[in-house]
């Protein structure tokens, strides 16, 4: 809050936790800070992408695909080189489930991770060794 400052009412209003609303409203105002006066010196157009990402707001905030776009990043965007991944499927997290039920599926889970193999040191090619 320090740097994006206190929340408008219309931003307090989308915070679904009543706890959380209530902390940031027990909270004394503070006024948005000048991200140029914080990064002086630093790249423009980078100080603008990083107001731009810091909007408080979801609805009004820069997306990934958006920010991708940005003039600060133009010498590495590559529209046809940035996949974008599926939506997040929160589904599994959607269900009601026990403790117990979340303890299995969280072990289970661990059950079945499989580490990566370790690099292999390269071959020498040297006769002799």
């Amino acid at each position: 809050m320090e740097v994006v400052g206190t929340p408008s009412p219309e931003v307090l209003a989308k915070i679904t936790s009543e706890h959380a609303r209530t902390y940031v409203q027990s909270l004394p105002p503070v006024p948005q800070k000048d991200l140029r006066s914080i990064f002086r010196g630093a790249n423009p157009l980078a100080v603008d992408l990083l107001g731009r990402m810091l909007v408080l707001d979801s609805d009004q905030r820069v997306s990934a695909a958006e920010a991708l776009g940005h003039a600060y990043f133009s010498q590495y965007h590559d529209p046809d080189d940035e996949p974008e991944a599926e939506p997040y499927d929160d589904s599994m997290e959607a269900k009601d489930r026990t403790l117990e039920e979340w303890k299995e599926l969280t072990y289970q889970e661990v059950l079945s991770f499989k580490p990566p193999e370790p690099p292999q040191p390269p071959v020498s090619l040297e006769i002799g060794q």
